[in-house]
């Protein structure tokens, strides 16, 4: 069974979804003839780490809403993360451009690691408050995957590099009806958006399953 995942490694829900996945993977008599495979979404292409505001304010100003309400969502968010056996830590992330990332994701990709460079990137972001538009913090994580440092910063030092594959990811969602992520399709029949829970996990896996 093949598994596509049309992700970011900044969204909340991506980083929820895959846990569930997982979960429901975990009881899966079949799970051993899984594969799966990230492709690169961008949320907010145009934005970027500012020093100046922590997490909360990035968010508030970009979209207009008061303080309060940014916090109640951003606790609500952790409160899902956490039913997930996840940790998400909003106090310390950094609100990032991942258009490098994904750059150096098409690279790593290739190179057989994007399923762990997806998964380090997640926890970079998520738990470590880490800034993963920043070249120094690509490159030491690619350099834990154990890929070619100066390949990576080739990649990072050319703007061009990869950037057409992040675009034909991104317009193959768009061609498939994708508006948003996590978004997942399996076999490349049947679709599944947003941080659904285990349970519908578990019913797409044996259904596909079933008819395969």
């Amino acid at each position: 069974m093949e598994i596509t995942i049309w992700s970011d490694f900044v969204c909340p829900f991506c980083y929820i979804a895959e846990e569930h996945l997982n979960r429901a993977l975990s009881t899966f008599s079949e799970k051993d003839d899984v594969t799966i495979e990230y492709k690169s979404f961008q949320l907010d292409p145009m934005g970027t780490y500012q020093p100046e505001l922590n997490y909360y304010e990035t968010f508030a100003k970009l979209k207009g809403m008061p303080m309060d309400k940014v916090t109640q969502m951003m606790d609500s968010v952790k409160n899902m993360a956490t039913e997930a056996g996840l940790t998400m830590n909003y106090d310390d992330a950094k609100y990032s451009n991942t258009l490098k990332a994904h750059r150096v994701f098409q690279y790593a990709k290739e190179e057989g690691r994007g399923n762990d460079y997806f998964h380090r990137f997640y926890r970079a972001h998520f738990v470590e408050g880490l800034n993963i538009e920043d070249n120094e913090v690509i490159e030491k994580l690619s350099q834990e995957l154990e890929l070619n440092l100066a390949d990576v910063q080739s990649i990072l030092n050319d703007s061009q590099t990869n950037h057409q594959k992040v675009q034909d990811d991104i317009a193959t969602a768009g061609s498939i009806g994708v508006q948003g992520v996590p978004f997942f399709v399996f076999n490349n029949k049947y679709a599944v958006s947003g941080a659904q829970p285990i349970e519908v996990f578990k019913n797409v896996l044996e259904q596909v399953a079933a008819e395969s």
